[in-house]
C-alpha cells in the first residue's frame, strides 16, 4: 500500500494514495496506523483524498487506531472524502465516531 507520513509538530498526517482499500492492502495500514497512534501525539489526521473505496478490513483499521488513541483523548481525524467513501462512513454510522473534514487545513485549524 502507498501511504505518505508528515509529521506537523505534534500533528500526524497519513495519506492513502491508493484507489482502494481492501483486505489484500489494510494489513499495511493497520500496521501504519498502530505505529503512529501514539499518545505522544495532538491528533491523527487520515487523509482519504485518493480513496473510491473502502471495504471492512479498512474501516476495521481506522477503529483500532481511534480505539488505540481515544485511551489519550486524542482525536482521529478523517479527510478528503468523496460521495461514495462519505455514504459508507454514513451507513455505518462512522460519522459519528469520528471527526469529518473536507481538508487538511480544516482539521488542523479545528485542533
Amino acid at each position: 500500500m502507498n501511504l505518505t507520513i508528515e509529521h506537523n509538530e505534534d500533528i500526524t498526517i497519513l495519506k492513502v494514495n491508493e484507489k482502494k482499500i481492501t483486505s489484500e492492502n489494510s494489513s499495511t495500514l493497520k500496521a501504519k496506523l498502530l505505529i503512529e497512534a501514539q499518545p505522544n501525539i495532538r491528533a491523527l489526521i487520515i487523509d482519504l483524498s485518493k480513496v473510491e473505496n473502502i471495504d471492512s478490513s479498512g474501516f476495521g483499521a481506522f477503529l483500532l487506531a481511534d480505539r488505540q488513541l481515544r485511551e489519550h483523548y486524542i482525536p482521529t481525524i478523517i479527510v478528503g472524502l468523496n460521495e461514495n467513501v462519505k455514504y459508507l462512513f454514513e451507513i455505518l454510522k462512522l460519522d459519528r465516531v469520528f471527526e469529518i473534514y473536507n481538508t487538511v487545513e480544516e482539521a488542523i485549524a479545528s485542533l
